[in-house]
């Protein structure tokens, strides 16, 4: 008799079906069968649903991190950016990216490549802070007539990621 109960439910186990409402498969043994009414909702009923409130739960409080966290961020960029505005009187002020500068300091103090980084390119900008004497005021004259006039050497140059310069 024993062998027997034990044989009947090792069977239900064994046997499978499709649910006509979802289409998901379940095992015999985990059907709840009735003939009229539906049962009342037993303890392990009563964990399950509560299991499936926790994981809507914890669904809906993934999303609000979620939404929390890029607010964070959104507002850590925003105050980033005021910050790097009162220390760069160079590039903040001009709308440029100090990832695109290279700093050469002689005859002037940077060169930019605007928009490089963002995969833009659009200008190559020569930047040198004021003179301060007659000698600097003459060199920066000697460029701004080397540009205007055409008077210079044109190579094709790649930046890489790095920051490498690549004279082709």
């Amino acid at each position: 008799m024993k062998d027997d109960i034990l044989n009947f439910f090792a069977l239900q186990q064994r046997i499978f079906g499709v649910c006509p409402e979802c289409a998901e498969f379940f095992r015999l043994s985990e059907c709840k069968i009735y003939s009229q009414e539906k049962p009342e909702p037993d303890w392990m009923d009563t964990i399950e649903q509560e299991a499936e409130k926790l994981e809507e739960t914890e669904a809906e409080i993934k999303e609000q991190e979620k939404k929390l966290r890029e607010a964070a961020r959104e507002k850590g960029r925003r105050l980033a950016q005021r910050t790097v505005k009162k220390i760069d009187p160079v590039f903040t002020p001009r709308r440029l990216n100090p990832d695109d500068a290279k700093v050469v300091f002689h005859p002037i103090d940077y060169i930019v490549f605007d928009g490089v980084k963002a995969d833009h390119p659009k200008n190559i900008l020569l930047l040198d802070r004021e003179t301060r004497g007659s000698a600097s005021r003459a060199l920066q004259r000697s460029i701004e007539k080397t540009v205007e006039c055409g008077s210079y050497e044109w190579q094709t140059m790649r930046v890489h990621e790095d920051g490498k310069i690549e004279v082709e």
